[in-house]
């Protein structure tokens, strides 16, 4: 039975994203993959070092999106700060969240990252969506495509890596009902290589 223990909590393998719901959100929620074969169990959430308990399973080669957790308490009310995310198992691992360090400035909200990539927050009531996702370079390659179905949770997130500096387009459609659109340009820079988009539905959709 250790022996087994041992062999899970050494093949146990998340992708962890952390993301505040808004610019100037004081909650964040985790997307989480499960990339291991059987269950896991998130039992603490660590912002930097302080830790809240909580309880998530996931099944093997699953995902899910967590709850709101309120940071309301540790934001600053006059100055930037980096929060680093990371969640324990109950196998006893630790995975860091693949969107840190998540900055905070009481005068711009949230930012942050230092890989090339585009983080996209899509906010919505409960309810049963189908959004795709699709980003094309200035170029008009397409970098990446995705068809998403959501239920009963109130954000989307998706991490899409990119090459480098460029003019990203990004198109959402929201294809339950009628379909409604949302289109934005984001430009990547060497000075600002993660860029933040996010949109609130149905509001930013036409």
């Amino acid at each position: 039975e250790m022996k087994q223990f041992d062999q899970e909590r050494s093949l146990e393998k998340l992708d962890v994203y952390a993301y505040p719901l808004n610019q100037s959100s004081n909650q964040i929620s985790l997307y989480i993959k499960n990339r291991s074969p059987f269950t896991v169990e998130i039992v603490r959430v660590w912002i930097n070092d302080q830790y809240i308990p909580y309880s998530i399973r996931i099944l093997g080669t699953n995902e899910c999106t967590t709850e709101p957790i309120d940071v309301q308490d540790i934001l600053p009310h006059d100055d930037v700060e980096s929060f680093y995310i990371k969640v324990t198992t109950a196998r006893g691992n630790m995975f860091s969240s693949q969107t840190n360090p998540l900055q905070y400035s009481s005068d711009y909200g949230w930012s942050g990252g230092h890989s090339f990539a585009i983080n996209i927050v899509v906010e919505m009531d409960t309810g049963v969506y189908n959004f795709i996702i699709s980003v094309t370079s200035s170029n008009g390659t397409t970098i990446y495509d995705e068809d998403v179905w959501v239920l009963h949770s109130v954000s989307l997130m998706r991490k899409i890596s990119v090459s480098g500096p460029d003019t990203y387009h990004i198109r959402v459609v929201q294809t339950m009902g009628i379909d409604r659109t949302c289109e934005r340009d984001v430009q990547i820079t060497l000075e600002e290589p993660t860029k933040w988009v996010y949109m609130d539905y149905p509001e930013d959709f036409q």
